[in-house]
């Protein structure tokens, strides 16, 4: 007797766990009954799609399922529908889902097992991968029009140094040559840019002192941030491990980084280095922290920021901080973005210590 009563109560224990994981599931799924249409289970991330008690969705027919059931029955068994779902509602509400469904019998009694997928997610999916297609597309595109531009540019060049050469005593004809000189090399510097960010080019890995890295960034910099007015604060740890990296590269993560925090400050401001090393899961990392005493991110452009082509500067383009990205990730490394408005930004850029590189 006692253990019959043993038997049981671990048999209703079971019950109640495997109902406990069915309902706490994260996918939104019912159990239907044919011809009432009611629920007879279902999940909590099903009763929150349909904006309902659980307790009302386990009451509620919804004899939009019938679609599912009656395409199921032209189908082979075992086998699975999908479509779209028109559900009416207790309130009056009538919400659109994507439903994936199959057949079951349990004990002679066919039962409808449902999945939920919310309708405007879904599109989300959807309008998420066209744009990344176009992409695509548009980065190919960008490389053809790059070579085409290259070549002749190169032919302009070519010929303002020599014009160049020959005027070099009339002062007003080299100023002007000395202008366009200027702007053909900023185009240059855009293709360049450009066929970075669709093929990178390959890599000149040598051991690197991230502080000299940073030193030689600086110096480039140094009139670009003397007329900003900013001030640079130097927090270096001492006995920093080297790295293993393209120091060409590397120097275009930080430009990048250090122009944007200089965009972001209006007026006179600060920008902090520092440096140090920490431990994650057994591996020696260097880290460099850049933080701007700037505007800030909002939040919703700070879920953007390493999409290409996403800028909120009047002349940006948009790729330099998914190049950024790009160029740590191919030396083991990674960026990390914080910020508030009105609190600034702070970047994070992690690097594999040169002992830690197999």
């Amino acid at each position: 007797m006692g253990r019959e009563q043993g038997r049981r109560g671990q048999v209703q224990r079971d019950t109640e766990w495997y109902r406990f994981l069915f309902e706490q599931a994260a996918l939104a799924w019912l159990v239907v009954q044919p011809e009432s249409w009611i629920p007879v289970e279902a999940s909590e991330a099903a009763a929150r799609l349909l904006q309902l008690p659980l307790e009302q969705l386990r009451s509620t027919p919804l004899p939009g399922f019938r679609r599912l059931y009656k395409l199921l029955q032209r189908e082979a068994p075992g086998s699975h529908v999908r479509a779209d779902v028109v559900l009416s509602l207790p309130d009056g509400r009538t919400q659109v889902v994507q439903a994936q469904a199959a057949l079951a019998s349990f004990r002679g009694t066919p039962y409808l097992w449902t999945l939920l997928l919310d309708a405007a997610h879904e599109q989300g999916w959807v309008e998420r991968l066209v744009l990344t297609d176009k992409l695509a597309l548009l980065g190919q595109l960008l490389v053809g029009i790059a070579h085409e531009i290259r070549n002749p540019l190169a032919a302009i060049q070519l010929n303002l140094h020599v014009v160049q050469n020959a005027v070099e005593r009339d002062e007003a004809y080299r100023s002007s040559i000395e202008m366009a000189l200027k702007g053909t090399q900023r185009i240059a510097e855009l293709i360049e840019t450009t066929l970075n960010f669709a093929r990178p080019a390959s890599q000149f890995v040598q051991r690197h002192n991230v502080h000299d890295i940073l030193e030689t960034v600086l110096k480039l910099l140094q009139m670009f941030l003397y007329r900003r007015n900013i001030t640079i604060e130097r927090h270096y740890a001492d006995n920093v491990p080297p790295i293993y990296g393209d120091a060409r590269q590397l120097q275009q993560v930080f430009v990048n980084l250090l122009t944007n925090a200089a965009d972001a400050i209006e007026g006179q401001g600060t920008i902090a280095l520092s440096t140090g090393q920490e431990e994650q899961e057994g591996r020696l990392y260097v880290v460099v922290h850049i933080a701007d005493t700037g505007v800030g991110i909002s939040p919703e452009d700070l879920a953007h920021i390493f999409e290409p082509f996403f800028t909120r500067k009047p002349h940006g383009t948009g790729l330099g901080l998914t190049i950024a990205r790009r160029i740590l990730l191919q030396h083991r490394g990674e960026l990390l973005i914080e910020s508030r408005p009105g609190h600034g930004t702070r970047c994070t850029v992690r690097l594999p210590a040169a002992e830690e590189i197999p």
